[in-house]
Formats: C-alpha cells, sequence, structure tokens
C-alpha cells in the first residue's frame, strides 16, 4: 500500500468509526459535541479580546439597573449578564451566557427531532446548525438575539407534545417559553404568529381547539409576560420605537421588492455553510413521503416545516407590506429547526459511505470556525485599521477619568452619559460602577433621579468625531460642561501601527 493509500485508509478508519460510534450511542456524542462547543466558544473570546463587544458591553452597564423594561428592548437577557457578574465577581463570566444559550437550544432541538425521527437523523439535525454563524461567531455577543435561541427551541418542542399528545403541562410549558421569547425579544411576535396560523390552518392542530389546551398556553402566556405588558403601556411602548428608527422604510416603489430579495438575500447567505454541509450528504432525494407516512409522520413533516419556516415567512409578509427593509439580525432564532425540516423532507438516497462524508464536514465546522474567528480577531488589524470594539482601550479609559474625577472632587463617580459605547465601557470598567444616562437622555434612564445627578455630578464621554455626539444637547441637560483634555490611548491589538483612540470627556461638577 502507497503511503497515500495507507494515509486514506488511515482516515476512512477513523470516520468509519466516529459514524458507528454515532449511530450506536447519538446522544454520548451530542453531550460531546455540546461540552466542547461550550468551552471552545466560551474560553475563545476571553483569550483573543481584550475588551468587551459592544453587545457585551450594554448588557453589563444598563442590566444592573433590573428594570421590567428598557428603551431598546426586553430586559432578560441584561438580567441575566448582571446576574452572571454578581454570582460570579468577574466581567468575564458573561461570555459563558451566549454558548450556554446556543447549547441549550442545540438540545432542545435535539429532543424535538428524537420524537419525529430516528437518533443519527436527529443527531445530524444538530450537528448541521454548526455550519451557521449565529452559532459560534455570533454568539458569542450575547445579547438579545442569542437569549432567545432556548426560548424559541423549547416552544417548539413544548408546543409538539401539546399537539400530540394532549397534556395541560405541556400547554402551559408551551405558553411559559414563549413568553420567554418575548421577555428576550419582541421578535418572538414571529414565532407566535406561527404557531398561531398553525392551530388555524393545520386539520390536525386545529383539534386543539375543542380542548382547553391552547386556553391554557394562552393565560400561562399572558400571566407571564403581564409586567412586561405593564411597562410597555405605562412607558409609551418605547422600543418600538426603537425598532422603527432602526428599519429603513420604502422610499421608492422598487423598494417594495428589493428590501424582500435584500432580506432573503441576507438569510440565505447565513444558512450556506449548513446548506454546503447537506450537500456532502445528498446526493439524490426521494420528495415522495417516508414509507411510514402516516397522519402522524405527515403530520410532523408540516409541524417542523412550520417552524422552519414560518417565522421566516411572517416576518416577510408583515415587512413588505409595510414597506420596511428587515434586519438581518431578525433571523437569528428562525432557523434552528432548518436542517430537521430539510431530512424529513428530502429523504437522502445515497450509499452509506457519505454518512463520512458528512461526519468530516461536520468536523471540520466544528474546527474551522474557531480557527477563523482567531485569525479575524488577531489578524484583521494587520490587514485593515477600522476601530473595532474587541480593540477598545475601555479598562484604560474608565481608569483615567475615574482617577481624574476622584482627584478632583474626591467623591465616588455615579453617573455617566454620552455616546453609547464609551459611556458603557466607563460604566463598566470603572471601579465605581456608575449608573449610565444612554445618549446622554434622561428621557432613556428612568432609573436616574436627575435632582441627585445635580448634587452629585457626572462625567459625559464620547468618542472623538462621533456623528451621535451632541455637546450642546447635554449642556442643556446636564449644565455647563467642563471639557478635559481628550485622552489618546492606544487600541488593544498586536499591530501597534493602527491610530490610537480619541476620547473626549467632561465634567458636570457636584454641587454640595
Amino acid at each position: 500500500m502507497t503511503p497515500a493509500a495507507s494515509t486514506t485508509a488511515a482516515s476512512d478508519s477513523f470516520l468509519d468509526r466516529l459514524v458507528a460510534l454515532a449511530r450506536r450511542r447519538p446522544g454520548a456524542v451530542l453531550m460531546t459535541v455540546l461540552a466542547a462547543h461550550l468551552v471552545v466558544w466560551t474560553i475563545l473570546p476571553i483569550l483573543t479580546c481584550p475588551n468587551l463587544q459592544l453587545d457585551l458591553a450594554e448588557d453589563l452597564a444598563l442590566g444592573k439597573e433590573w428594570q421590567l423594561g428598557y428603551w431598546k428592548h426586553p430586559p432578560l437577557p441584561w438580567w441575566f449578564a448582571d446576574l452572571s457578574y454578581r454570582v460570579t465577581g468577574s466581567i468575564d463570566a458573561i461570555y459563558l451566557l451566549g454558548p450556554l444559550a446556543a447549547v441549550i437550544c442545540f438540545y432542545a432541538v435535539f429532543k424535538l427531532a428524537r420524537e419525529v425521527t430516528d437518533p443519527l437523523t436527529a443527531l445530524m439535525a444538530v450537528l448541521a446548525l454548526e455550519g451557521m454563524h449565529y452559532y459560534n461567531f455570533s454568539v458569542v455577543k450575547f445579547a438579545h438575539d442569542q437569549m432567545q435561541l432556548p426560548f424559541w427551541a423549547f416552544t417548539g418542542l413544548f408546543f409538539y407534545r401539546a399537539l400530540r399528545q394532549g397534556r395541560i403541562v405541556d400547554w402551559a410549558l408551551a405558553g411559559a417559553f414563549l413568553a420567554g421569547a418575548f421577555w428576550s425579544k419582541y421578535a418572538a411576535f414571529a414565532l407566535a404568529a406561527a404557531l398561531g396560523l398553525f392551530l388555524l390552518f393545520d386539520p390536525v392542530a386545529r383539534r386543539a381547539w375543542r380542548t382547553s389546551g391552547p386556553y391554557v398556553m394562552a393565560l400561562t402566556f399572558a400571566i407571564v409576560i403581564a409586567p412586561n405588558a405593564w411597562w410597555l403601556v405605562h412607558d409609551g411602548f418605547l422600543p418600538f420605537q426603537y425598532v422603527d428608527e432602526r428599519a429603513r422604510t420604502a422610499a421608492h416603489w422598487y423598494q417594495y421588492i428589493v428590501f424582500p430579495l435584500e432580506w432573503t438575500g441576507g438569510q440565505l447567505l447565513t444558512l450556506l455553510p449548513t446548506l454546503a454541509l447537506f450537500l456532502l450528504l445528498y446526493r439524490h432525494w426521494d420528495p415522495r413521503p417516508p414509507l411510514a407516512a402516516d397522519e402522524v409522520s405527515a403530520f410532523n413533516r408540516r409541524y417542523v416545516a412550520m417552524l422552519a419556516l414560518g417565522p421566516f415567512l411572517v416576518t416577510t409578509v408583515i415587512t413588505t407590506l409595510l414597506g420596511r427593509l428587515a434586519i438581518a439580525m431578525w433571523g437569528y432564532p428562525m432557523w434552528s429547526f432548518a436542517p430537521l425540516a430539510l431530512l424529513l423532507w428530502l429523504n437522502p438516497l445515497a450509499p452509506p459511505w457519505r454518512l463520512r462524508h458528512f461526519a468530516a464536514g461536520a468536523l471540520a465546522a466544528l474546527i474551522a470556525f474557531p480557527v477563523i474567528y482567531v485569525a479575524t480577531e488577531l489578524g484583521e488589524p494587520f490587514l485593515r485599521d477600522r476601530p473595532k470594539a474587541t480593540q477598545f482601550p475601555g479598562q484604560a479609559m474608565a481608569e483615567a477619568i475615574t482617577r481624574a474625577w476622584h482627584e478632583r472632587f474626591g467623591t465616588p463617580l455615579v453617573y455617566v452619559g454620552g455616546t453609547e459605547f464609551a459611556v458603557n465601557n466607563l460604566a463598566v470598567y470603572s471601579s465605581d460602577r456608575p449608573h449610565v444616562l444612554p445618549h446622554g437622555s434622561p428621557k432613556l434612564a428612568p432609573w436616574v433621579d436627575m435632582s441627585d445627578l445635580a448634587r452629585r455630578g457626572a462625567v459625559v464621554v464620547w468618542e472623538e468625531g462621533h456623528l451621535r455626539a451632541r455637546t450642546e444637547g447635554w449642556s442643556a441637560i446636564f449644565g455647563p460642561l467642563n471639557v478635559e483634555p481628550p485622552l489618546v490611548l492606544a487600541r488593544q491589538t498586536w499591530n501597534k501601527k493602527v491610530a490610537p483612540a480619541r476620547i473626549l470627556y467632561a465634567f458636570v461638577p457636584p454641587r454640595q
């Protein structure tokens, strides 16, 4: 045997053993993958990111206020972020939350898959998710998108069990998890609408209306969501104003066509690596239902297809009718069941050796994405010079400003305002852990007593050249600003030739 042939045989032998293990013990393989995913995607950003991601800084800066709602989003992810810091005392603990949300989602997908198909197919449905950046690259930026993942997946699981078994506890759990999805992000409306339409139009699901189940689910949902719903009404639906500002409105007739195409194209790009992984498995497929296509099997296929495509179609139709461009990250939790739907609807007609190819592709994804992540974080500054959140000198900035405040006034720094990222970094990294006025606006910070701020003073901070820096407006809110000399701080990267960060700040002196 030639050396090349020997290497191929050894490789094939390893993949054969891997496939055999997956057939024999799919649960053990799943647990191994989930553990590796959790460890790798928790440790990598800690090792390679000297500063918090933009969303992570916001999590810790605002989560500590423990509001029932915030002007941007519902509060659940920010509560979890603050809780992680309070329990551990470490800022780095927040890096655990995103990967943990992903692996809990994977587990829920596997549980549902096991109820509608065989164990090996269920395992493949989860492994294919490793091809989407939502579950690896982007999951380290824990915030509202990532928080949705487990709630969407468990809603899908318990809603299926409720429809199939009719148990009241499953209906109640479906309602509670759906409410949890809303507590995470209001984009969960797309999931709720898809479930409701399925209950109305699917001939099997429609039978549930003759039971108490849907009403128990609705009641449970209402009870769990009630505090946040009260806050929304009381505070004038602030998050919807934020969404209205972010989603572009069609100004020309052709944008009613271009916007949904742009949204759909962005989601397809996200799905491409996973689809490429399936190309290793599929050579031909049988579009006909499986041999055991009884009512249950047919229902399973329809149900999983609804989970995979329903929220996407709801979002697409609504935003198209409104002439809005759907934001790409609204698709974040929508695709967890897409690989499972593909496997149920397109039955692969392929020789067993294609399973080895799929196993090789899954292994490649598990290894390649972490390598690419590290290469991007460490190597990008050598290719282009652009400000990046993970390179921002947040710790140095916070220490310099906090020290200057203490030396000038001899009191703790209690309040800070200014442009979003700079002020959140100051709030997180300062030893005083001050309260934040986002964008320097009291309207967005109901936790701040402006009379107490006038007495204790504040710091206003912004990045030089920031488009949302508005010193005149801040002076009208805080009073005269004593602008200090700018801070010129090196960005945290191995390439020392990149331009430094230039940070401006001003003191609002205490009145004591």
